[in-house]
């Protein structure tokens, strides 16, 4: 963390143990708790041995009251191995396939933040400070990569300005990333550059959002990612792009519209242009048979003539291209993803979900492969309790992949 972040941990500091002067700080103040047990099970037509992992996440936090528009907000967070039959990519387990879930203990949240009076100009505005999650629209550029046991956050000043209550800008300028790799090195040390757990960072973040109701809800972003010394400065890029989605009026319907153009960015060494962009349509279920909808779309992360593919460094990728996480880096060629998608709620309390990926390249139309998975999820009697079980299964003919299987049980609870 470099200097705004340690101001920050000074002044949160400063302001709570001072505040028996400002008791709405203590007194409207919010413990927070997110404990999670999980076991995964990778399969791959390789050389590896099985994964199995059973890893345990604990993350326990507090939120202040707002004092003269001031809270602080402080979260540790801790994973651990309870069997290490798997390659975490930092215990040196390395003849078994990987589930990155590695041993980790670390502030996972400090802020500050300034929050607009509510009678004034800019009504719904703030300003933080410090380390904070960052999850913008559908997490497919920036996100917290919530998937994973250790989340992905950011060492960031952001300013959220409301100028209407449907019209607002964010910025944000990042300082460091602090993904998902964790805090521990690996074992045995080595100068693991494509696999850091901090990147030093001088990126800017912008958004434009417009809202009318559900029916059309717009954004227009650039993103200028400086993501210093990851993968030799590779990743770094400038992203310009707009995305629309809502309900249609009088229709059972919803749509997504999303287009961007990427390019190399500060110290890339790889020059490259490539495009991105996805439709969806999806189809609202009648709500007296069973709640939930089907969804379609078409997903293309570009390629610029073989050279570079669209790349996105700092999304949630967990929620894209497949639960098997086999395009987390955009091949070279790019990607192109036909897919359909269905969840329901058969009973109160209890989701089942299913997706189905066609993979081809974007350059050529090269086949692939095909992915195809479900989750089954419930809400348990204790309250904040869920559990999840989700099994997906990757098939290919292409040399450079594998067919792959993967199932998770896992159980969390919230408060």
């Amino acid at each position: 963390m470099k200097k705004f972040a340690l101001h920050t941990t000074t002044v949160a500091v400063f302001l709570a143990s001072n505040a028996v002067i400002a008791s709405p700080f203590i007194d409207d103040a919010k413990v927070n708790a997110d404990l999670r047990l999980r076991y995964e099970n990778v399969d791959m037509d390789n050389t590896k041995i099985d994964a199995d992992a059973l890893t345990a996440r604990a993350r326990l936090g507090v939120i202040s009251g707002v004092f003269n528009g001031l809270s602080v907000g402080v979260e540790g967070e801790a994973t651990a191995e309870i069997s290490d039959k798997f390659n975490s990519t930092r215990n040196g387990q390395g003849d078994y396939n990987t589930v990155v879930d590695p041993e980790s203990y670390e502030l996972n949240k400090l802020w500050l933040k300034y929050q607009f009076p509510v009678d004034g100009f800019l009504k719904g505005s703030d300003i933080t400070v410090g380390r904070q999650s960052i999850n913008l629209d559908n997490q497919r550029f920036v996100g917290g990569v919530a998937w994973r046991q250790n989340e992905q956050t950011y060492d960031v000043a952001s300013l959220n300005l409301k100028f209407t209550p449907n019209f607002a800008l964010y910025y944000a300028y990042i300082d460091q990333v602090n993904i998902i790799f964790g805090s521990e090195d690996a074992t045995p040390v080595v100068n693991n550059v494509a696999q850091p757990s901090e990147v030093d960072s001088e990126s800017h973040l912008i958004q434009l959002r417009y809202k009318v109701g559900e029916s059309f809800n717009a954004v227009a972003y650039g993103y200028l990612l400086d993501l210093q010394y990851w993968s030799a400065d590779t990743l770094s890029s400038q992203t310009i792009g707009a995305r629309i989605h809502g309900k249609i009026p009088s229709l059972p319907l919803r749509y997504v519209a999303e287009y961007a153009t990427q390019q190399d960015y500060a110290d890339n060494p790889i020059d490259y242009e490539a495009d991105y962009y996805n439709v969806e349509l999806a189809y609202l279920l009648p709500a007296s048979v069973i709640k939930g909808e089907i969804a379609t779309g078409y997903e293309v992360l570009g390629s610029d003539e073989g050279v570079r593919g669209f790349q996105t460094p700092l999304g949630t990728k967990h929620k894209f291209n497949g639960w098997n996480d086999l395009f987390l880096n955009t091949p070279a060629d790019g990607l192109s993803d036909s897919y359909l998608s269905f969840k329901v709620n058969p009973i109160e309390k209890v989701s089942l979900g299913g997706e189905y990926h066609y993979y081809t390249t974007d350059e050529n139309s090269r086949y692939l492969g095909q992915e195809y998975g479900l989750v089954l999820s419930s809400a348990l009697p204790l309250k904040g309790t869920n559990v999840l079980t989700k099994w997906s299964n990757f098939e290919s003919e292409d040399a450079s992949l594998v067919d792959t299987r993967k199932v998770w049980v896992q159980m969390e609870y919230k408060y």
